[in-house]
């Protein structure tokens, strides 16, 4: 049986999938979970809260943060590559919610809040990765994470994948080829 906390999060997402996250409202949260509007506030205080909150909750319960926490544990260069793979394999889960997200960050929406969060979180987790690693000449760790965070974005996979045909596999190996090759001493 699932708490009031989770169904709200599950209602959200499965939402914000299907009508993007400017469609989505609290009230149409609450209602769709069969809760009180008041409930989902006493979890999450607003809206920015509750799409921050769906996207961390997704990340755990679909085992992208394990996956995330695994990469950290092996050599420098394995566990960059292994972060890679992991975000751009996991990718065309979030798409939907991460363009509707995306958007509203570019209306300056309440689900741009969210949006930076989850991007900001990514980028912290890059940045731990290539700091381990031994960067090629011309590299610090912030600009190895600001151009690999760059690289991964959910603008550029949907306009290669779902634009242009290429393969998710694909994709992905050329990104972590490309950064790979460029970053690594």
């Amino acid at each position: 049986m699932s708490t009031s906390r989770e169904r709200i999060l599950d209602t959200a997402f499965e939402l914000v999938r299907e009508q993007g996250a400017h469609a989505v409202t609290m009230a149409g949260i609450a209602d769709a979970a069969g809760l009180s509007r008041q409930m989902v506030y006493v979890h999450f205080r607003s809206r920015a809260g509750l799409l921050t909150a769906m996207a961390r909750d997704h990340d755990r319960r679909s085992g992208f943060a394990a996956r995330v926490a695994e990469a950290r544990e092996l050599p420098p260069v394995e566990g960059l590559e292994r972060l890679l793979r992991a975000w751009l394999a996991y990718v065309p889960e979030i798409l939907p919610v991460a363009r509707a997200l995306e958007a509203a960050a570019i209306t300056g929406e309440a689900g741009g809040d969210a949006w930076r969060n989850r991007m900001d979180d990514l980028h912290e987790q890059i940045r731990a990765a290539v700091a381990r690693v031994d960067l090629a000449p011309g590299w610090t760790a912030e600009t190895a994470a600001d151009w690999t965070w760059a690289r991964v974005q959910p603008g550029p996979f949907d306009q290669l994948v779902n634009e242009r045909g290429w393969s998710t596999e694909e994709y992905a190996d050329r990104v972590t080829r490309s950064v790979l090759a460029e970053l690594v001493a």
